[in-house]
């Protein structure tokens, strides 16, 4: 129970990592006889999933940053509990276990991403799918540790911390559809420079673009900009009610967006009059 009542404060980190933390140990107990078999991997990740997932499934962020943010907390706080639970398992069970538990909610939370950003039946599929591939992606894990000599159970290890982080590629592939996409019309309105869409396309590109200005006009100016593509996106897959909903969120984020540029500018221009201030020049990245 308070597991999934911390679920449903993902925006908070700390609160993540202890759901995963939480959430591992209702499922694993605070200590198991033996490494599970592939039908009881199969369960045990599909009741891990379900826990998180019912808390947390109306609140998970739709941007690829902070849903990584989050789902690394929730599986790294579940996988410790995995590694807690099978502290007196042989050999490399242990480690091979909390890696396991690392790469299907690992799994959970990318898809979980792709879907909060999704609508209509797209939204659903990818729902479907962080509810099967994570259970999926443990059993064949687990079959596969199971299945080596002792020598390569490294590998397995290994695998199974690869795939924590290889999940994650079909929601950064679809949030830079989404970006390039939605933004590059904003361009053609005239709403956003050509220079920060090509910017806000993948992480690495826009946590370190200085033209975004000062660390926190870079957050809100990020945030503001990737969060206008999904209201974008899922406008065009909704109608009605929905639909206008999201086009009210639309014209929120162009204002906050707009709001940012302004300030960019302003500081600029000061700053090329001889009007910027000591304290606004320590304030620069």
């Amino acid at each position: 129970m308070v597991a999934l009542l911390l679920a449903r404060r993902t925006a908070n980190r700390a609160a993540s990592f202890v759901t995963g933390v939480l959430a591992g140990f209702a499922v694993f107990g605070l200590r198991i006889a033996g490494m599970p078999t592939a039908n009881g991997t199969w369960i045990l990740a599909a009741g891990l999933v379900a826990l998180v997932a019912t808390g947390a499934a109306r609140t998970w962020p739709a941007i690829t940053g902070d849903g990584m943010a989050t789902g690394a907390l929730v599986a790294t706080g579940a996988a410790l509990a995995a590694a807690v639970a099978g502290r007196n398992l042989p050999g490399l069970q242990a480690p091979a276990l909390a890696a396991i538990v690392l790469a299907a909610v690992s799994a959970f939370a990318a898809e979980a991403t792709r879907a909060s950003a999704e609508a209509g039946w797209r939204e659903w599929i990818a729902w479907t799918c962080a509810a099967l591939v994570p259970a999926l992606l443990a059993t064949a894990l687990a079959e596969l540790f199971a299945g080596v000599p002792r020598r390569l159970e490294p590998l397995v290890v290994a695998a199974a911390l690869a795939a924590a982080v290889l999940v994650w590629a079909p929601a950064l592939l679809a949030e830079r559809s989404r970006v390039s996409r939605e933004l590059t019309e904003e361009v053609t309105l005239g709403l956003l420079p050509e220079e920060d869409a090509f910017a806000l396309r993948l992480p690495w590109t826009r946590g370190f673009e200085k033209r975004f200005g000062r660390p926190d006009e870079r957050r809100e100016y990020v945030k503001s900009a990737l969060l206008l593509a999904v209201a974008r996106h899922q406008q065009r897959h909704r109608t009605g009610e929905a639909e206008r909903l999201r086009q009210l969120e639309v014209l929120t984020f162009r204002t906050r967006l707009r709001r940012t540029q302004d300030a960019r500018a302003a500081r600029f221009h000061r700053r090329e009059s001889g009007e910027y201030s000591a304290e606004e020049a320590r304030r620069e990245p």
